[in-house]
């Protein structure tokens, strides 16, 4: 009996256990297949830029020549006849090995950049769907308490209906009430799991309960956007281009193809070896045409980045616009509305008690007051929806 009690409690802790955020981030980092993926391109680029600098490989070839129609296999029928094996080798000349180096590590930063950008997206949503998840909750309880008032008004409404003080029409409407707030508890649920879901989704981990604080002590967002890794993603990929443009004039001086074979022939004739050398000429003026399309790219995409910044200043903006506006707004239902209601609902227990106003009022005015806490959690979910957003564009900085 007692070994079932503590497997019972231990089951109990354990289906209780409440999650933090930073536990569902590091859910993320370790679980999530899109960082996952993402860590993979960088490991590839480290392995790029380990053999950008590496000359091509070279060609060995084997063969004879002058072979006779007649007697094929006579090697002794005319002196050029040999049999040979060659080498060749192409020989880099100028920048170029190192600047593709470059653009490999400029491939190796773009990827570390688009990966630090995953994660702050994923945190940003993670944020988003656990305050979420924690203010619905709040709420799906808040609204038990005003179901139970509903339910001891239609009590109260039945008591008065048979001695003929209330109407039948009140007590439906009571009844209709109630199912409505049945209804918007049952829409509550249904968000609340798929919000759960959501977040089981980005993190791979069941998650049941959420650990998290609802104090709204966050003021001024970080408006400096320069550090942030989809700015250092878009120079990134301006610089790269901007690399390429480099390479392709640098491409105008070829690369020296050195070939060398040696030639065995019948003991007759002295063997004898051949070399040579190819330079390509670059005279139809491709790499520069090639040079200037990357160059152009790249403006392109630096243009670009002014846009992000102006986007990344406006929204930032918008979502400290709404921080400080449910601040005012959750104060103001705070410090004056709820309190004056209770100083409503002080004085109707009070005129209550000499019998100058009716039991319903009294729990009207409760309902009143459970109204106003209903409009705090939504303020407090406009704020922290605000604030997870915000994560993303000033990576966490307040």
């Amino acid at each position: 009996m007692l070994k079932n009690i503590i497997i019972a409690t231990s089951l109990i802790i354990s289906s209780s256990y409440a999650t933090s955020l930073d536990e569902m981030i590091d859910n993320v980092l370790k679980k999530n297949h899109d960082v996952k993926s993402l860590e993979k391109s960088i490991e590839l680029a480290n392995s790029q830029i380990a053999i950008s600098t590496n000359w091509n490989n070279p060609t060995i070839s084997f063969g004879a020549n002058d072979i006779q129609f007649e007697n094929t296999f006579d090697r002794d029928v005319e002196p050029m006849q040999a049999q040979y094996i060659g080498y060749s080798q192409v020989i880099p000349i100028g920048d170029k090995l190192n600047i593709k180096k470059e653009i490999s590590i400029r491939d190796k930063n773009i990827a570390t950049f688009t990966l630090e950008d995953k994660k702050l997206q994923l945190k940003s949503k993670i944020y988003e769907y656990a305050y979420n998840i924690v203010i619905l909750e709040k709420k799906y309880t808040l609204l038990n308490k005003y179901l139970k008032n509903i339910k001891s008004l239609e009590e109260l409404s039945n008591a008065l209906y048979e001695n003929g003080k209330m109407k039948q029409n009140d007590i439906i409407n009571l009844r209709v009430s109630y199912s409505k707030i049945i209804l918007k508890q049952k829409n509550l649920k249904n968000l609340i799991n798929n919000l759960y879901l959501q977040l089981e989704n980005i993190t791979y981990s069941n998650i049941d309960k959420i650990d998290i604080s609802l104090d709204m002590d966050k003021n001024n967002l970080i408006k400096k956007f320069d550090t942030h890794p989809k700015i250092q993603l878009i120079k990134e990929k301006s610089l790269k281009f901007t690399d390429i443009s480099r390479l392709e004039i640098a491409k105008k001086t070829s690369d020296i193809k050195f070939n060398i074979a040696y030639f065995q022939r019948d003991s007759k004739y002295e063997d004898y070896a051949n070399i040579s050398v190819n330079i390509p000429l670059s005279i139809y003026g491709t790499e520069k045409v090639k040079s200037l399309k990357a160059k152009l790219k790249a403006q392109e995409i630096q243009s670009s980045l002014l846009d992000i910044k102006q986007t990344f200043k406006t929204k930032t903006t918008m979502l400290q616009n709404n921080i400080d506006n449910s601040k005012q707004t959750y104060k103001i239902i705070k410090d004056t509305i709820i309190p004056l209601k209770e100083e409503v609902q002080n004085n109707i227990e009070s005129y209550n008690s000499f019998s100058q106003i009716t039991p319903e009022n009294t729990i009207k005015n409760l309902n009143d007051v459970i109204k106003y806490e209903l409009m705090l959690l939504d303020e407090i979910k406009k704020y922290f929806t605000s604030y997870s957003k915000s994560i993303y564009f000033t990576q966490g900085k307040i």
